[in-house]
Order: structure tokens, then sequence, then C-alpha cells
């Protein structure tokens, strides 16, 4: 009898609903960092890494120029890494809002590597039936940082 529970529990299929996905999933990604002399436009990629259901670590490098009034435009880039913290990670609201802080490396050409406290707000789309969520985020680091993503998951089931 024993044997036999054991058994029928090793053959049942697990429920879908409590497995939990660790496959990091892509993000391209648009932001403007506003600082007081100098305004900074990148494009950038990256993945996030699930670490357990209610966080996400993402990890995103990004390129593009540093726009001032006193030295016109300087090519920069930028390499973050943000823990966030999902309210809603079954995703049973269609709106997805996080909260999370980090670090961010920024260099400029002919400048060293300076590093930044990050915090960020996020606001996830409702994910299209590929699985694919715009977002939006807004937060301080180096000055204000203004973003949109793609981020890529697991595709819609409702």
């Amino acid at each position: 009898m024993v044997l036999s529970l054991f058994a029928v529990a090793g053959l049942s299929p697990r429920v879908r609903a409590q497995e939990e996905d660790t496959r990091p999933r892509p993000e391209l990604r648009a932001d403007a960092i506003i600082a007081r002399h100098t305004t900074a436009l990148q494009a950038g990629a990256g993945v996030q890494i699930p670490a357990g259901y209610y966080a996400r670590i993402g990890i995103d490098g990004a390129a593009g120029v540093d726009v001032s009034q006193s030295s016109g435009s300087i090519a920069s880039g930028r390499v973050d890494v943000i823990a966030r913290f999902l309210f809603d990670p079954f995703r049973q609201q269609r709106w997805g809002f996080s909260a999370g802080g980090g670090v961010s490396a920024r260099v400029r050409s002919g400048d060293h590597v300076r590093p930044f406290l990050v915090a960020v707000l996020d606001l996830e789309a409702p994910r299209t039936s590929s699985g694919v969520s715009p977002a939006f985020q807004l937060g301080l680091g180096g000055g204000v940082r203004i973003g949109m993503a793609l981020r890529w998951g697991a595709p819609r089931t409702r």
C-alpha cells in the first residue's frame, strides 16, 4: 500500500502553476538619464533572472551618447545590475508593478568609470500572446532615469 502511494506520487505530473521558471529571459531597452549638466540617451540589452517567485535580477548593458551644452555629444555606456521585487509575480493582474535597486557603472569617452546607486519603479504592461511585455521604468541613479523595455516571458495563458 505504501509503495503504491509513492509510485503514484512519483508518476503524477507536476502542476504547472507550482513550477518555478528559473530561465533567464531577454530584455531590450531604451533609456534617458537626465542629470544637471548632461543627458544620456542609450539603448541596450540584457537578461532578467528569476531569484525566487518575487524577485528578478536584471543585468543590462547599454551604449549611446551623453549630450551637454558645454561639450556637445560624447559616446557613453553603462552596465546595470538591478534587483526588483514583484508585487504580483503570478501575473494575476494585467499590469505588473515592481520596485528595486542596484548599481550602475557608467563611462563616458575620455573619462573613467563612475559607479552609482540606483532605485527604480517599474510598470509592466499586459503580456502579448507571444509573451512579450512592454515595461516603463522611472528611477534615480546618476540622474533621473526614464526608460522603456521589452521583456520576454512565458506566453500569456489567459
